[in-house]
């Protein structure tokens, strides 16, 4: 969550703010993939470069794209799909709408520059064993 989800509480569109028990379930979801993350990354500091480490960071980026992806499309459905809104609201498309997609492109890139390290981490390995 690029912003705090209690910040959507006095939004003007939208679904009514009983249904911001998902936002919170978002938001705390967010919260464990970061804790998570970062529990990879000092791992990864303190043990070199170790297998299980780098599969945590994994599902970290996988966890993140997959809650920034439905927080995209839970945006998009906050407004219709009526993408013409756009155009008359620069929080929607600033805030709404482009900070997901760039948060999910993000940990898609992630995901792929660790797949990579997994993969050259596996060869190297096997390459000593020889």
């Amino acid at each position: 969550m690029v912003k705090l989800a209690s910040a959507r509480e006095n939004r003007l569109y939208g679904p009514p703010p009983s249904h911001n028990r998902w936002e919170y379930i978002n938001a705390g979801l967010y919260i464990f993939c970061s804790i998570l993350l970062l529990i990879g990354c000092l791992l990864e500091l303190f043990s070199g470069v170790s297998r299980s480490a780098l599969v945590i960071l994994l599902i970290s980026a996988v966890l993140m794209a997959a809650i920034n992806m439905h927080d995209l499309f839970a945006h998009l459905a906050g407004i219709d799909f009526r993408l013409s809104l756009i155009g008359g609201d620069k929080q929607i498309a600033l805030v709404e709408i482009g900070a997901p997609l760039i948060q999910m492109l993000g940990s898609i890139l992630t995901f792929l520059g660790l797949l990579f390290l997994v993969i050259q981490v596996n060869i190297s390995s096997s390459l000593h064993e020889v």
